[in-house]
């Protein structure tokens, strides 16, 4: 019997406000450095789909980290990751984010014998991408034992072009064993074109800030339009993140992008809450 990805039923959403800039984690504070929570045992993850569009499907989901910080509780990644950037933890953050996404990927399989298999999206920063990654992401592999197809490296804007020229071996070797890697935020950044260029991505996503604008701003719906063409006359796949109306998901399938992201259609999802959305839209 051939299996099919879960279709996603449409989220309420939740709460999301973001949190002061007074209680973020500083630099200073070396107790509860990033490094700290990984030796805690402090970070969560969080794993939000990505859907088809024409058919609400999952294809694969975006691993998103937390900090379950001793004082300050649950905290998103605008309130630790300049700490970690600037106290150079942020290869470690991704090394532990890679390894347990991974680890939750094969326990999710193993819970949803007979579904179509989803690929997970994990982050990966701009210092990681001066590292040796290729070593990185294959033993990783080999350590959990997750196929590399059901992988898709996400890289932000922001390297600058000696890291990508230093990056694209790596990204080269990975991508011929069968692992993705995607442009996230694209729009957002002066130098998209050159990622383009050197990276070679398999997928883009338009950043969320003109999915939100794009019902009231031309501007913002043209470049939308723009980078949607652009990918199809490159042969990528484009997703739109940040969707959280159905108004802006009907706006995006009209243009011709493939695939979505955001509240509107599902909030980030602990692995327990994400096996039992899964096995509901299987089932269904």
């Amino acid at each position: 019997m051939t299996s099919h990805p879960a279709a996603l039923p449409i989220s309420s959403g939740v709460d999301r406000v973001p949190a002061p800039p007074e209680h973020a984690v500083h630099t200073r504070d070396g107790a509860h450095s990033v490094a700290a929570a990984v030796a805690n045992d402090e970070l969560r993850l969080r794993y939000q789909p990505i859907v088809r569009i024409k058919d609400r499907a999952v294809v694969a989901v975006e691993a998103l980290v937390r900090w379950q910080h001793p004082t300050l509780g649950l905290l998103t990644p605008d309130r630790f990751f300049h700490a970690a950037h600037q106290s150079g933890h942020m290869p470690l953050l991704d090394q532990w984010v890679l390894q347990h996404a991974c680890e939750d990927m094969i326990e999710l399989r193993g819970s949803l014998k007979g579904a179509a298999p989803i690929r997970v999206n994990v982050n990966i920063s701009v210092p990681t991408l001066t590292t040796d990654l290729t070593e990185l992401v294959t033993t990783t592999l080999k350590r959990t034992g997750l196929p590399a197809r059901r992988l898709r490296l996400e890289l932000n804007e922001g390297a600058d072009l000696d890291t990508l020229t230093r990056a694209g071996p790596h990204l080269e070797t990975l991508t011929h064993s069968g692992i993705e890697v995607a442009l996230d935020d694209m729009g957002a950044g002066a130098t998209d074109l050159r990622y383009l260029s050197h990276l070679a991505p398999r997928d883009i996503k338009i950043d969320k800030l003109f999915v939100a604008g794009m019902l009231i701003s031309p501007r913002d719906h043209a470049i939308v339009t723009l980078l949607t063409d652009l990918a199809r006359r490159l042969r990528l796949r484009v997703a739109a993140e940040g969707v959280e109306t159905a108004e802006q998901l009907a706006a995006l399938a009209r243009i011709g992008v493939s695939y979505a992201q955001g509240y509107h259609l599902a909030p980030p999802l602990t692995l327990t809450d994400l096996t039992s959305t899964l096995s509901k839209g299987h089932s269904s």
